[in-house]
């Protein structure tokens, strides 16, 4: 009888991204710099939301090349998970759900490109338009920032660090992620109404 498919064991390889270099900003000197699941909270101009955070010393830099990996997913999860702090255990919900998100990022990778990190996105640096929504914000671009950045670091102030930049062209909320936030809120008077 044939095995299933769900009985193979896991893929020792996969695409994944690393440090390609100490270009514009990088205040990571790890030789071997893995990338960490994107850390980006409600502050992308901060550098959250245009910059990499290495697995190993959790500090920023700007440009990422895919390499081939001799890990599993798991091995990858677990060592970006553990990294995270010393108190903090990761489930195997935890890897499963890193293992599901990253493996998404990572579906167009090509090895040997140079990436950047853009609000929920690894843009290749060859790229010539963007036109992506973010996890943030809407982004259309005739460049990437980063990579003008080289050159004529002004674009890291009007756009990439600029607040403003970012909340003009922020998503609207789910409004599906509204309702149920007031639903909280009335459940929570309707809780102080019955005491």
């Amino acid at each position: 009888m044939p095995k299933s498919h769900s009985s193979r064991p896991p893929a020792k390889k996969h695409l994944y991204l690393k440090k390609a270099n100490n270009d514009l900003v990088s205040h990571c000197t790890c030789e071997d710099a893995p990338i960490t699941f994107p850390p980006q909270m409600d502050c992308p101009w901060c550098g959250c939301g245009w910059l990499f955070c290495c697995a190993n010393c959790r500090k920023a830099f700007t440009f990422a090349v895919a390499v081939e990996v001799n890990e599993t997913w798991e091995a990858t999860a677990r060592r970006d998970l553990s990294n995270r702090s010393p108190d903090f255990k990761a489930t195997d919900e935890d890897i499963a759900a890193w293992i599901e998100a990253m493996q998404e990022l990572c579906g167009e990778l090509e090895v040997g490109q140079d990436y950047v990190y853009l609000d929920g996105w690894f843009i290749p640096c060859d790229t010539e338009e963007i036109s992506i929504e973010g996890m943030h914000s809407y982004h259309e671009l005739a460049c990437v920032p980063q990579v003008v950045a080289l050159q004529d670091k002004t674009i890291l102030e009007e756009v990439l660090g600029n607040q403003d930049y970012w909340t003009e062209n922020e998503v609207p909320q789910d409004e599906d992620e509204e309702h149920d936030e007031f639903a909280d809120d009335d459940e929570e008077d309707e809780e102080d109404e019955d005491r």
